[in-house]
Order: structure tokens, then C-alpha cells, then sequence
């Protein structure tokens, strides 16, 4: 959700990161930080004479040789594609294994394939590694068994080492858990790193899996969490769907985002062996979701996504993003992909969406009472809510008399979503 308060810090009036110097403050630490990491990405080439799913793992390099590496780490590729690590500073190798029992097991002996010919990789602060290949069926090598922790690694005082291991994946909560309250999830833009390192980004279940019912993605706008879809979950028909909630943090560039939940979601459908997948986005989300479309097509994802249902998305983005980045001292990064017509929107329109996916649009078009300028649903305008390359690319378009936070309650929104979700006859 765009909340007024983002609208008043990004630029509502001249001086307005004034009344904000704290946050910005706050915000420049966090980038800070953030720029510290270590980034390491790759590709799996997959070999039809090797099954997957593969399982990739990095590993702190050990100081001591012939000492066992220790593992840090871990993505899970369904059949080959793209993979991410973020982790401390530090020596690290990378290797993946195949895993067709899927139960993250690697017995001695068994075959290993390397990223970078098995060599160590020297990744201090803000350093970024990419092209990191690692064929399947190539060069193997025998290796010892490598154990995965059952939760991703920490250090001894619980400080993380990775992204993987402060991210959630399919933990049980109710919508009224303090992790979804306000303050958090509008302090996220700010303090994005806190919010990572404090283990809420992830994707969330209300419920145990339940193999009898199809889950349905929530994706939050700005400064939401996934309690604004509690109207949309109360008359999701739960007999036949499950809702998983991803939670992120506001201020991240969105294809950080949109890559994070491509990689968590794939691991949680190998897991449960989901076939079919729909996602439903409010405002900002939309961008996400979209995006996180894209990133599917570079991976051999195994659910299919038949339908995406955005409410409300900025698809051309938003003028008070732009006042922030030309006027503000410290930039939130979100903000430079929410400026009208940025590199990140510009790649959702350079392909159309993979044909097992519909796009259906909801917008609203009421003013809130006593404000408000015509054409708006008090946050956005229409011209943003149906740009016309996404309306090009939808196969429904439907309006509400609802403002902006008011469609995600708005009956006839409620009963569009529930109808959307419907499969095909």
C-alpha cells in the first residue's frame, strides 16, 4: 500500500525529507550496510542425463587444508537456471549436487559439479561475483557427504552469514502476528537491512500445507504487509485454496525483491510439490510480481502461474518517487524503480508474459473524502493504474468505485478476485 506518509517523505511538498531527517539517516546507515555484502550468482546448466531437482551450496572455505568445508547455505533449482547467494565478506566455494529424492541428502562418493573449476572465491565487502556456471554432467568430482543444517546457517552470537538464512520459508503465523504491524512494515523502506536481519522477509503460511489445496501468492504494496489482504483472505474459498503471504522490505530495489521471491517460492513448490499457482498483488506489488514473472522464465520452475490478479499497480510508477530521488540527500532505492518510466518498469514491457499466465487488472477510481485530485484513487493516478502497454497485455480490465487502500475491502473487488481465481471449465 501507498500510505500517505510515503507520499508526504517522497515529496508532497518542497522540503518535506525535513520533517523526515531520522529516517534518512537511518536509511543512509542501512545502505551503508548493505553495501558490504558479498554477491555471488550463477547458472545451472542442467543435463537430461542427470535428474534433478539440483540443490546448490556455498561453503565458507575452510583455513586449515584437508579441513571439511563448512556449509553456509543453500538454494534448491528445480531443473537448472539462475541462483543467488548474499553473504557476509569472507572465502567462500560453491558446488551443487543433484538430488532427485529431493530430500537434501549427499551421500560420499555421490558426484559433485563445481562453480569455478572447485576454487576458492574471494568475496570481501561489497564485492559481486557473477557467471558463476555450474554444469551438470560435466566434470565431477567425489566428495564427502555434505550434511545441510536444518535451518540455514547462523553464527555462534546468531548474527546471519546469508540471505537464505534470514529468510522464511513457509513458517506458520496468523495475520495478527506483531511482524505484521504497522510501524514495522512502514519502517522496512528505511531500515531494510533491520528488517531482513530480524528474519521477517519470506514467505509466510496460515495454515499447514494442505496437498488437497491449490495455494494462492499475496504480494504487498509499499509499506504493507501481507494483514492488508485480510478482507481478500476471509472470502478466499477455502476449501479449495491456501493462501502464502510474501513479506519483503519497502526500500530494496524491486528486482532484488522480485529475484528473493523467485528463489524462496521455487524451493517451497519442489518441497510440496505444487502444480498450479495463482498470484494476487495490491499497488507496488504488482511491480513485484510482474517482475518475479520474469525472473520464473530464467529458471525450470515447477508450478505454473494461470493467473496474476493485480489491484491497483503503478505500472508507469509514481511522480512523488521522482520528487524523492531529485530532492532527497539519501535515496531509498525503491524509489529510483518507482520513477515514472524507470529501467525496472521498462523491463516488464520488453516481453510479454509467459502464455500459461493471465493478467487481470482491478483498479479503483473514488477520491477519498475531502481530498484528493480528480483522476486518482487518492494515491495513484489513473493514467499509472492503466498505462496502455499493460493493458495491452491483460486479458481483463475492471474498475472500482474504491480508493486505493479501499479496493483490497470493496465488495465487488472481493467477489472479482474470487471469480478470477475460478479455473477455466
Amino acid at each position: 500500500m501507498w500510505t500517505r506518509g510515503l507520499w508526504c517523505t517522497l515529496g508532497g511538498v518542497a522540503w518535506a525529507w525535513l520533517l523526515t531527517g531520522c529516517a534518512l539517516w537511518d536509511a543512509r546507515g542501512q545502505l551503508l550496510m548493505m553495501g558490504q555484502a558479498c554477491t555471488i550468482t550463477g547458472t545451472v546448466i542442467a543435463d537430461d542425463e542427470v535428474p534433478g531437482p539440483y540443490v546448490v551450496v556455498a561453503f565458507r572455505a575452510p583455513e586449515e587444508e584437508g579441513a571439511v568445508p563448512e556449509p553456509v547455505d543453500h538454494v534448491v533449482s528445480a531443473g537448472g537456471g539462475d541462483w543467488f547467494f548474499g553473504l557476509a565478506p569472507g572465502r567462500y566455494q560453491v558446488l551443487a549436487f543433484a538430488d532427485p529424492e529431493r530430500d537434501g541428502q549427499h551421500e560420499e562418493g555421490a558426484p559433485v559439479y563445481l562453480a569455478n573449476e572447485g576454487g576458492v572465491l574471494e568475496c570481501p565487502a561489497g564485492t559481486r561475483l557473477t557467471d558463476m556456471d555450474i554444469r551438470i554432467g560435466g566434470d565431477v568430482a567425489a566428495a564427502h557427504a555434505i550434511e545441510l543444517p536444518p535451518v540455514r546457517e547462523r553464527g555462534p552470537d546468531g548474527s546471519p552469514f546469508s540471505v537464505g538464512g534470514v529468510t522464511v520459508f513457509g513458517e506458520v503465523i496468523s495475520l495478527d502476528d506483531p511482524r505484521f504491524d504497522d510501524d514495522v512494515a512502514r519502517g522496512s523502506q528505511w531500515r531494510p537491512l533491520d528488517f531482513m536481519l530480524a528474519g521477517y522477509a519470506g514467505i509466510y503460511f496460515l495454515e499447514p500445507y494442505d496437498p488437497d489445496r491449490t495455494p494462492v501468492l499475496f504480494v504487498h504494496g509499499m509499506n504493507g504487509s501481507p494483514r492488508g489482504f485480510a478482507e481478500l483472505i476471509d472470502h478466499l474459498d477455502r476449501e479449495r485454496y491456501q493462501p502464502w503471504l510474501y513479506y519483503y522490505p519497502s526500500g530494496l530495489p524491486l528486482q532484488t525483491v522480485a529475484a528473493h521471491l523467485a528463489q524462496t517460492l521455487e524451493e517451497l513448490e519442489l518441497r510440496y510439490d505444487v502444480e498450479s499457482l495463482p498470484v494476487v498483488a495490491h499497488s507496488m506489488g504488482g511491480l513485484v510480481a510482474k517482475g518475479f514473472l520474469h525472473e520464473r522464465e530464467r529458471r525450470a520452475t515447477p508450478a505454473r502461474i494461470p493467473r496474476m490478479i493485480a489491484l491497483s499497480t503503478p505500472w508507469r510508477g509514481h511522480v512523488a518517487a521522482q520528487s524523492g530521488v531529485d530532492r532527497s540527500p539519501v535515496v531509498i532505492p525503491v524509489w529510483r524503480d518507482m520513477a515514472p518510466g524507470s529501467e525496472y518498469q521498462r523491463r516488464l514491457f520488453e516481453s510479454e508474459l509467459s502464455g500459461e499466465t493471465e493478467l487481470h487488472l482491478l483498479f479503483g477510481f473514488r477520491r477519498p473524502d475531502g481530498g484528493g485530485r480528480a483522476g486518482t484513487d487518492g494515491v495513484l493516478t489513473l493514467s499509472t493504474m492503466l498505462h496502455p502497454p499493460i493493458q495491452g497485455m491483460a486479458s481483463s480490465v475492471y474498475g472500482v468505485d474504491a480508493t486505493h487502500a479501499g479496493i483490497l475491502a470493496h465488495p465487488l473487488a472481493l467477489e472479482r478476485v474470487q471469480m478470477l481465481l475460478e479455473p477455466a471449465p
